[in-house]
């Protein structure tokens, strides 16, 4: 989820039952698509969400046929069900789950062809513990993937999806987030082995997508190297359109900056303000005040959806003498130079918001970040203290980092 906005198609719908379906279709449209599911141990209402993949980008989009209305459903007894009429022959689709007000942070990537039906089962609010069933050739060698990983990491992601909802005070936090990370790391050792083997197709590219994100935050560069050989079996791409996710597996596993880390000092870039002004990010070195740099975009939904604005606003309301706060704004140039300037579409903080008019790829990738929501702590000095990427957790770094 990057630099494109996510585009909801929001439009009148005739829903009967369990299934969404438009009171009349074309005559020359495909067939509907059927994706049925039971999942357990999930709150009575929980929204069931359907994207589909935009281009060969990373981003999914809602609102898949707008004679459907949104491809969605509400979970009842556990059970959900929604038909759509897709409209052209792409299979790419990822399903999430949004209770309350915010989507989930996870999503389940899977393969579904016009005319069919997909079954899915799971248990718990982490979409990457489900299962999905169908007749796609696709998603039988995706479900080939996952039947290799249950069997070399047995319960590996019930681990993520305790680690998702475990909080300092219980216990288990400590012993439960070194589990992970040793489980993260025994993920990227079996999927590097048993990728080694397997040809290359779409599933293949979000697998080496996914080895690469541990291997950007593990830093592990043994594991970085033998991934790394793994991308001989893709095609080249010049540019993220010609297919993301191999574009961002070869960023993370080939980087062309090595990560900072805590403890060192700020790397300085070239920014620019909303009224094109040029910066850099150490001119808040030495002003005597601390620095919250985030990482962020203003057209990724969930990236909005989980930024914990009340806390921002807050900080910057009673704590603006102490410490400075600057919102690296990760969207590509067309939407920063366009619709960005528009306060009204997408909101404006009262503090810094720069942008790089590149797409942020190098200073994300010097610092370790993706899109957002990230948080770094940076002492006066510009020497940075600590770094989270569980919004939940900013109220109480900057307590720890700040002191306020």
């Amino acid at each position: 989820m990057k630099s494109i906005i996510l585009l909801i198609c929001f439009v009148s719908a005739s829903i009967g039952g369990w299934a969404q379906e438009s009171k009349t279709e074309k005559k020359d449209s495909l067939p509907p698509i059927v994706i049925e599911g039971t999942l357990e141990r999930m709150p009575e209402d929980t929204e069931i969400w359907i994207w589909k993949r935009s281009g060969k980008t990373i981003t999914y989009n809602s609102g898949i046929t707008c004679n459907n209305g949104e491809t969605k459903d509400s979970l009842r007894n556990g059970k959900f069900r929604i038909v759509f009429t897709p409209r052209d022959n792409n299979d790419e689709y990822r399903v999430s789950a949004k209770y309350g007000a915010s989507f989930s942070r996870h999503g389940l990537y899977f393969y579904a062809s016009p005319g069919t039906t997909t079954t899915i089962t799971g248990v718990g609010v982490h979409e990457e513990n489900w299962y999905v069933k169908n007749d796609n050739p696709r998603q039988i060698e995706a479900n080939e993937y996952r039947a290799y990983l249950d069997e070399k990491i047995p319960g590996y992601w019930d681990l993520k999806r305790r680690n998702d909802w475990i909080s300092e005070d219980d216990d288990d936090y400590y012993s439960v987030k070194k589990k992970v990370k040793k489980a993260d790391s025994l993920y990227v050792e079996r999927m590097t082995e048993f990728m080694q083997d397997r040809e290359y197709s779409p599933v293949f590219e979000k697998y080496i997508f996914q080895i690469s994100r541990y291997i950007l935050f593990s830093r592990n560069k043994a594991q970085r190297e033998k991934a790394a050989k793994l991308l001989a079996k893709t095609p080249k791409v010049e540019n993220r359109w010609d297919n993301e996710f191999i574009y961002e597996a070869r960023r993370d596993l080939m980087p062309k900056f090595e990560r900072l880390k805590i403890g060192d000092k700020l790397h300085d870039f070239v920014l620019y303000d909303h009224q094109d002004k040029e910066h850099h990010l150490t001119e808040f070195n030495g002003n005597g005040k601390f620095l919250l740099l985030e990482f962020n975009s203003r057209t990724c939904v969930p990236c909005v959806e989980h930024r914990p604005i009340e806390v921002l606003n807050n900080l910057y309301k009673n704590h603006s003498d102490k410490v400075d706060m600057l919102m690296v704004n990760c969207d590509a140039p067309y939407f920063w130079n366009i619709e960005c300037k528009d306060p009204n579409k997408y909101g404006r903080d009262p503090w810094h918001e720069w942008n790089d008019k590149k797409g942020a790829e190098d200073i994300m990738q010097r610092y370790g970040s993706q899109t957002g929501p990230c948080f770094f702590f940076v002492s006066p000095d510009g020497t940075i203290l600590g770094k989270i990427t569980d919004e939940r957790r900013l109220e109480e770094s900057i307590k720890k980092y700040f002191g306020v």
